[in-house]
């Protein structure tokens, strides 16, 4: 039966540039002769070749930077842990251990490649064939073959230079280029590669050899994927300038015969995603704007989908005050994140939306990423599937459901990718430390963010995120504490380039956070704290409303208790307690320590005040308070410690129990010498030292 006919090649041959030799290719193919060939004669156990096939294809595809020496040789090494009984395997292994010993000289190195002929050439018989030319090990073999033939004698002798010095590398790559990796310079005279060149290989202008076989492919120059590459290291490390000219050089290099690229829409587009994500809002726009004019001029639709989408992401504009955001509505080439994007606009409290709108966003998003990958052949990002777990953890926490919030986040977190810079993974980790942290667990919170796998694979615009996460749990222990100092000149000056709201850790008239919900509860603690909470019913009533209308029962349960406070006031002691009693049930299964303890130092005085301070009631509120004393010092919280002390002790007083009174005075006194304490620190001396390992972190990533 005749072999099937070749696929049709959709890429021009102006298109392809020159194949360079690195030192990789050499170890591949090293491993194709010794480990695969001959097919017919090969005794490898089946298990350990179908790792050395995964292993090859994961290089030869070139789909990500390639492996050390040192990674190809660990991961085999560990296959063939799994089989210790073959001969073959271990003589494998010792083999490439000591690759060195068998290209001592470059005429090893050229007797070696001479002999690859042997893997793809076409044989009379079909039995004798090794790799077909239209496979991929026998094209890769044959392309390393004709890039090594038109390399000169030094540039041979370079070649294996740098392959005996890639051997013995084993510093990351990431940041020193590792031998043999140098960028290509085109030699300006003829318009050609040097041999050296071809190799991939910097030599000094006067010692330039040239290709022995030039072809008027290697005559031109065609793009070239490294000035993308610093683009991105430019918007890893937050260099704009470095960014913006590694961008500019990779859109004006040759991409065809054509006088137009007609990828200046792409250009302008990736401009905008990287002042998006520095929030530079204005340059963005401006820049979206121009790209959208761009790509209606060339008919690209998908990029167009793609700047408007990005446009509606960018915030209302100052002349647009009251205007409702923009709701994408679902269309061919949309990315389904962009759906999912609308979930947090729904989320925004000002838009007056109920939660449930914001979940069929999410429904809407899932339906669509199965489509999108499935029916219109996206690209498959793994991380990017499990981004509706993370917004629906999000969606739950504001429902007051935090242990379904935990679950979703639990799927993230075994899911993903530890070490990474996916934005999903991150995002769980910093509510989770969060959430921590309001449990009054602030060391263990901020030791699991200063873990190097949350760190190390960000780049400086998550690196602000994870730096204002610790700041914001250091902020919120140092408010709770009272330690007012330590905020104020320690805390705020060092405050990263984060979203901040000074209400959020301080009593301020100013600065509002802009929510309808929770602006109108801090005016009422403001009012409870001068006791004239009375005067701000109406701005309870509304705050409570609003929670209850957008289902945010975290808030709603708050709002509730502070009625009742607000109640005690009025004398309405049963009503009170009524209400309070209905919402119990709720806040103690949510195990929210701060609203828990609030709530239970609310309940036991309106239970002293329903019963008349009777002896039942002031009985019955003892575990109550005990209970809040408990909650109230777990969060370090002394000031709310001290008057929950100071009403149990009166409790006990009332009851006759002498020895129980002056047991809890004396832990009022304790207390109320903690709080001095706190108040007079500035700065304590691990919150300096982990500030400090915060901005060597920081210093880390833009150095790279």
């Amino acid at each position: 039966m005749a072999p099937p006919p070749p696929p049709t090649n959709t890429v021009p041959s102006t298109a392809r540039p020159s194949h360079v030799l690195r030192p990789h290719h050499i170890l591949i193919l090293w491993i194709l002769r010794a480990g695969l060939h001959p097919l017919d004669e090969n005794e490898l156990p089946e298990k350990f070749t179908l790792a050395l096939h995964r292993t090859l294809l994961d290089e030869i595809a070139e789909v990500k930077p390639p492996r050390s020496y040192w990674d190809i040789h660990g991961d085999i090494c560990k296959v063939a842990q799994t089989v210790p009984e073959s001969f073959d395997v271990r003589e494998l292994v010792r083999d490439l251990s000591t690759l060195a010993h068998a290209f001592q000289t470059p005429e090893q190195l050229s007797d070696f490649m001479r002999v690859l002929q042997d893997l793809y050439v076409d044989a009379d018989d079909d039995d004798l064939a090794r790799f077909s030319r239209r496979s991929l090990f026998g094209y890769f073999c044959h392309r390393c073959f004709v890039s090594f033939r038109k390399l000169s004698i030094s540039g041979v002798a370079r070649l294996h230079q740098d392959f005996l010095a890639w051997l013995k590398f084993k510093a990351d790559a990431r940041f020193i280029t590792p031998p043999g990796y140098a960028p290509i310079r085109k030699d300006i005279i003829t318009n050609g590669e040097s041999s050296e060149q071809a190799a991939g290989i910097i030599v000094p202008n006067q010692a330039i050899d040239y290709q022995l076989f030039k072809t008027k492919y290697d005559k031109r120059e065609y793009a070239t994927a490294e000035t993308y590459a610093l683009f991105m290291k430019g918007v890893i490390t937050g260099d704009s300038n470095i960014a913006n000219e590694g961008l500019r050089r990779f859109f004006e290099q040759k991409f065809h015969e054509g006088s137009d690229s007609g990828l200046r829409q792409h250009a302008m587009l990736n401009l905008a995603r990287m002042y998006y994500l520095r929030r530079e809002t204005v340059a963005c726009r401006k820049t979206l704007e121009e790209a959208v004019t761009t790509a209606r001029t060339a008919g690209d639709n998908a990029t167009l989908q793609h700047c408007t989408s990005l446009l509606h992401r960018l915030p209302i504009l100052p002349t647009e005050r009251g205007k409702k955001p923009i709701i994408n509505e679902i269309q061919p080439q949309m990315h389904p994140l962009e759906i999912l994007h609308d979930a947090k606009k729904l989320l925004i409290v000002e838009h007056q939306q109920p939660l449930t709108a914001a979940y069929e966003k999410i429904m809407q998003a899932i339906g669509l990423y199965d489509h999108y990958i499935d029916v219109q052949g996206g690209l498959f990002t793994e991380s990017e599937q499990y981004a509706q777990h993370a917004v629906q953890s999000l969606v739950w926490n504001f429902f007051g459901c935090s242990k379904l919030a935990r679950v979703e986040e639990d799927i993230v977190i075994a899911f993903t990718e530890y070490g990474s810079q996916d934005n999903t993974r991150l995002t769980v980790q910093l509510n989770r430390a969060y959430d921590k942290a309001r449990q009054g667990k602030y060391d263990s919170a901020i030791a699991g963010l200063l873990e190097p796998d949350v760190w190390r694979g960000l780049h400086i615009t998550d690196y602000n995120l994870w730096a204002g996460e610790i700041w914001h749990i250091l902020a919120l222990r140092a408010s709770r504490r009272g330690q007012q100092r330590q905020l104020r000149e320690y805390l705020v000056p060092r405050r990263p380039d984060i979203d901040y709201a000074a209400r959020d850790y301080q009593w301020s008239k100013d600065h509002p956070i802009g929510s309808l919900i929770r602006d109108p509860l801090h005016d009422v603690l403001m009012m409870r704290r001068a006791d004239h909470a009375h005067t701000s019913v109406d701005q309870l009533l509304t705050a409570l409303w609003h929670a209850e209308y957008q289902g945010r029962y975290a808030l709603y349960r708050t709002a509730v208790v502070l009625l009742a406070d607000v109640g005690l006031e009025f004398g309405m002691s049963k009503w009170s307690r009524r209400i309070l009693d209905e919402v119990m049930p709720q806040v103690m299964s949510e195990n929210d320590q701060e609203q828990k303890g609030f709530a239970l130092f609310t309940l036991a005085r309106c239970v002293i005040a329903a019963g008349d301070s009777s002896q039942d009631a002031l009985t019955e509120s003892i575990g109550y308070l005990e209970e809040a004393e408990r909650c109230f010092g777990e969060l370090d919280m002394f000031v709310a410690q001290m008057d929950v002390q100071f009403l149990l002790s009166v409790v006990h007083h009332n009851l006759g129990a002498e020895a129980q009174r002056d047991e809890v005075a004396q832990r009022h006194e304790e207390t109320r010498v903690k709080r001095e304490e706190a108040h007079a620190c500035v700065v304590e001396g691990w919150i300096e030292e982990t500030w400090t390992l915060v901005a060597d972190v920081g210093i880390a990533i833009a150095s790279r």
